[in-house]
């Protein structure tokens, strides 16, 4: 039964945009800290009070209450509980002092109201709430399992987490080029620095002649110098030019 019942409140709950633990906390207190959906009250003009809030004989008729069937009849979007309370006022987002307004004295608002007259407990209906119901609400948030109505929140105000922000993914950086081999200086020069022929002029431009032509090499990332191979070719080259041309 404990099942059926959180389950029922929780819907009736969800279908007034209430917080389920203030509309446990007043059928608690109707029924006596029992949550008996049958539980007999007192008897005023309406007659036999009964069930879980209490209500009286024309009003039971009136909503629906089955007491062959007493949870499903009174609790659910469609249940006798959610009815009642769409009628007497309730609206989303309203608190246990005006939940228990409406049931106990037939409209939300009336916080100075009382039944003791009818039969019902001393105090106001702001009395009720403010200084009889803790107890009843510890046993509310037991039944529950503890939740605050703010882990599901009332219908249309749910409270959800805060979106969290994910980590930057690091992009790994690109590669370093690999250095280009060494292109060994064209044959020109290599006859050059070995002291090959006479003629310096014609030994130097046909090296440049023979050397091969390259486009500009761009990286984004990195520009890339000579290898340390190339640099001991390139300076060996510019020594034998400088011997030759002495």
């Amino acid at each position: 039964m404990a099942q059926d019942l959180r389950q029922g409140i929780m819907a009736t709950a969800q279908a007034l945009g209430i917080d389920p633990v203030d509309l446990a906390t007043a059928i608690s207190y109707e029924t006596a800290g029992t949550f008996d959906p049958t539980k007999q009250g007192p008897t005023t003009k309406w007659g036999q009070h009964r069930g879980l809030i209490q209500f009286g004989e024309p009003q039971a008729q009136k909503y629906g209450v089955d007491w062959g069937n007493p949870i499903g009849s009174q609790l659910g979007e469609n249940g006798a509980v959610a009815k009642y309370l769409k009628d007497t006022g309730v609206r989303p987002g309203m608190g246990l002092l005006d939940i228990y307004s409406a049931i106990n004295a037939g409209g939300v608002g009336r916080y100075g109201a009382s039944d003791a007259a009818a039969g019902g407990a001393p105090g106001t209906v702001q009395d009720k709430v403010e200084k009889q119901m803790a107890d009843h609400r510890a046993k509310a948030m037991a039944l529950l399992g503890g939740s605050s109505g703010a882990a599901d929140g009332p219908k249309g105000q749910e409270i959800y987490p805060r979106p969290v922000m994910g980590s930057m993914v690091a992009q790994s950086s690109p590669a370093t080029p690999s250095p280009s081999p060494v292109t060994p200086p064209p044959a020109a020069a290599q006859a050059l620095a070995a002291g090959g022929s006479g003629n310096k002029m014609a030994d130097i431009f046909g090296m440049m002649a023979a050397a091969p032509q390259q486009q500009p090499q761009f990286s984004p990332v990195q520009i890339m110098g000579p290898s340390g191979e190339q640099a001991n070719a390139l300076s060996s080259l510019v020594a034998a030019l400088k011997g030759r041309m002495a």
